[in-house]
């Protein structure tokens, strides 16, 4: 009798963890933290319902993946599946995470940039990655020249990655193929010889990470460090002044803030591992800074075209040392002190040309890997701009916004589409007559 009420409770449980898996695959009631791109393995690409997808069964298909995509607890148990194999045999769900040793975490393509391997896969040879960079110098010489015709002085800032500063953290498989040519250590040879304006933090920061009094790079990180944001931020306002003569406020840090509560920043690296159990971390400055002696002070306009680096600069009192400043994200995506110009792709914004001959100073910020597509192609389009004034841009703009205006049927949509964005008639016109162009553009190049 107790065997088989013995049976009977492990039947009830059970069937009540199956109940609580489907009604929570229902009503998803139960809040469960999502997992990482990275890791999560069920794509669910949208499939309508048609003849042809209903005989060849990719309809099917697609309805398979949606209810595994929908499964009750899914992400929890995904989480215990990467717990388990994680702490039991040290494998990571995520095939860019790569652990090293002390229980370092370092991005693979970060590991492949200083192996040479993304840059014989971008050029072939380092001969001809030399060539290449010589001749985007030569452009850059160019480009300044032009800049300082407007008034406007330039600056590049060379980024290190976390196994350019700390290789000595490499897994033992990995730690032999550093390469003996870094491209980012040419460019700050060429820049060097060619009297070009910048800051090497790629060679800087490996002089300093005995001394500095923090991680440069946290042990689950792959960007800079909280902790360095301050004196990157105050090292680039005293170059700047070096190469003006403006007079700029400096930064000083309040409370060196040691948490072990780390920033997306610094922990990136174990999210994008999704583990149900967080990792054992040391404590990192999280740290309170401001700007000093801002009273009297110029405030120039900035721009700055670089990679994900410049995102905590972004986010600190470092731009509230700028009347103006925007920045142009791999030379695609405007984010700007400028509501009309926040998050908006730079071939559909009205007014690139101004913004550019608007700033006072001019930054491109990247990092090693980054380099392999020299400075996302600003040089050629800031030239290009400069070339024709933008001029031509805005009046082929214009035009096909008075045809859009004269189309009854077109500008019903458009006015329709700007209640939808939450935007002004006026900015979604701009923005699909901006569109319309690069599309016709697009189609003459080729």
């Amino acid at each position: 009798m107790n065997k088989q009420r013995h049976h009977i409770i492990q039947f009830a449980c059970i069937m009540a963890l199956l109940a609580a898996i489907m009604l929570q695959g229902f009503t998803h009631v139960v809040p469960t933290k999502p997992l990482s791109p990275y890791t999560d393995k069920v794509k669910v690409e949208k499939q309508d319902l048609n003849w042809k997808s209903y005989l060849d069964g990719s309809y099917q298909e697609y309805l398979a993946q949606q209810a595994r995509k929908s499964t009750g607890f899914r992400k929890f148990f995904s989480r215990c599946y990467n717990q388990l194999a994680y702490s039991c045999f040290g494998k990571i769900a995520n095939p860019n995470v790569i652990e090293g040793k002390c229980h370092e975490f370092f991005l693979k393509g970060n590991i492949d940039d200083v192996a040479g391997k993304l840059l014989l896969a971008s050029y072939g040879t380092v001969d001809y990655a030399k060539v290449v960079a010589q001749k985007n110098v030569q452009e850059t010489l160019t480009l300044i020249d032009s800049l300082r015709q407007h008034g406007t002085q330039f600056l590049f800032v060379l980024c290190p990655t976390k196994p350019a500063v700390y290789p000595e953290y490499l897994p033992e498989a990995y730690k032999d193929s550093v390469s003996d040519f870094v491209l980012a250590e040419y460019y700050a040879q060429l820049f060097r010889e060619n009297d070009i304006p910048h800051i090497d933090f790629y060679n800087y920061f490996k002089t300093i990470k005995d001394t500095f009094p923090y991680r440069l790079y946290t042990r689950t990180g792959s960007h800079w460090s909280e902790a360095t944001i301050p004196f990157v931020a105050d090292s680039i306002l005293r170059k700047i002044e070096t190469l003006t003569d403006y007079r700029l406020p400096s930064v000083e840090v309040i409370d060196p803030n040691l948490s072990r509560d780390y920033s997306d920043q610094d922990g990136e690296l174990e999210t994008h591992i999704d583990l149900l159990l967080p990792l054992c971390k040391p404590k990192v400055s999280r740290p309170v800074f401001t700007l000093q002696d801002t009273i009297g002070k110029d405030r120039p306009n900035l721009l700055v075209v670089g990679d994900g680096y410049f995102t905590p600069l972004q986010g600190s009192c470092f731009v509230n040392a700028f009347k103006q400043w925007d920045f142009w994200l791999y030379n695609q995506t405007s984010i700007s002190s400028r509501p009309e110009l926040n998050w908006k792709y730079l071939n559909q914004l009205f007014g690139t040309t101004e913004t550019l001959k608007q700033a006072d100073i001019v930054i491109a910020l990247y990092t090693s890997n980054y380099l392999l597509n020299y400075m996302s192609g600003f040089t050629q389009s800031a030239l290009e701009l400069y070339a024709n004034g933008g001029t031509q841009e805005q009046e082929a703009i214009r035009s096909i916004m008075e045809s859009i205006k004269k189309d009854p049927e077109w500008f019903g949509v458009i006015q329709q589409q700007a209640q939808e964005r939450g935007i002004s008639v006026e900015e979604n016109l701009r923005l699909n007559a901006a569109y319309v162009f690069q599309m016709q553009k697009n189609e003459q190049d080729q």
